[in-house]
């Protein structure tokens, strides 16, 4: 954890930004809600014992509370934890830490967890941390993004990074995308007794209004993306803004709107 103690720092910090929490939830939530029923649909039945860990702003909480699962919600971000508990009045919503899980082995049926690993900087330590409070034979189900080869969304946005920032200006953090190779998904899983059953992906998109919109999606409503652009000069900010306009002007265009995939993958392992 130590190489990524001020990432998680800030990531603490930022997720206390009412700002980036409001747009977050404008330009990603109907992104995660898509992926969160997809997740739900195909692995939440009545009874379960769920834990929505990285629950965020609850919206896959109530969900799975609707389905008639029993769920307890954690997250970080006192601001996040405020709105799940509108969103989701009859599940328990608790503040922690997933690295140091606030409840006792073998509790849940489920843990899910979506789009949260990646803002966690001891991603090995939480998973073992989900092994432990997974029922023998319970099931670990999360999302992440998929890497710039596969997403267009991403090949925009770090092709202009790659071309023009200086990545030394912020805080190391850890791979976004890593979870997103079957192998290495496979063999962290697997560090911490947890067995692949399933790696899949699951299509999205965002729908701009205009070219300029997915540079604000990752300055405004991002920590790791928002932090990495936000260190640079001014001048680089924009080169980079340019260029990741240009690209969806260029390759995106679809009538009045832009139409940018962002495939998900998504993951689940067995307690073994």
């Amino acid at each position: 954890m130590s190489d990524f103690a001020e990432f998680g720092a800030r990531e603490k910090e930022g997720w206390a930004n009412g700002g980036i929490v409001d747009a977050y939830i404008k330009y990603f939530v109907p992104i995660t809600d898509h992926v969160g029923n997809h997740i739900a649909e195909n692995h939440i039945v009545a009874q379960d014992k769920v834990l929505d860990l990285c629950c965020g702003q609850g919206t896959l909480t109530a969900v799975m509370s609707e389905k008639g699962a029993n769920v307890t919600g954690l997250d970080f971000s006192p601001e996040m934890l405020a709105k799940a508990r509108r969103s989701a009045p009859s599940a328990e919503i608790v503040e922690g830490d997933a690295m140091a899980m606030p409840f006792d082995d073998a509790v849940f049926d489920k843990v899910v967890c979506n789009f949260g690993m990646m803002h966690i900087p001891d991603q090995p330590k939480t998973l073992s941390e989900i092994r432990r409070v997974l029922k023998p034979n319970g099931e670990f189900i999360m999302a992440t993004w998929v890497g710039p080869a596969a997403s267009p969304a991403f090949a925009a946005v770090f092709g202009a990074l790659k071309a023009h920032a200086d990545f030394s200006a912020a805080p190391a953090q850890p791979d976004l995308f890593a979870f997103a190779g079957r192998d290495y998904a496979e063999a962290t899983m697997a560090a911490a007794r947890l067995a692949l059953l399933n790696h899949e992906t699951v299509d999205s998109e965002w729908v701009l209004e205009q070219p300029t919109e997915l540079f604000d999606i990752f300055v405004t409503a991002t920590v790791g993306a928002g932090m990495l652009v936000r260190s640079q000069t001014d001048e680089t900010i924009e080169k980079i803004a340019a260029s990741i306009a240009e690209t969806v002007s260029n390759k995106f265009s679809d009538g009045s709107k832009f139409h940018v995939p962002v495939p998900v993958a998504v993951i689940s392992a067995k307690a073994s």
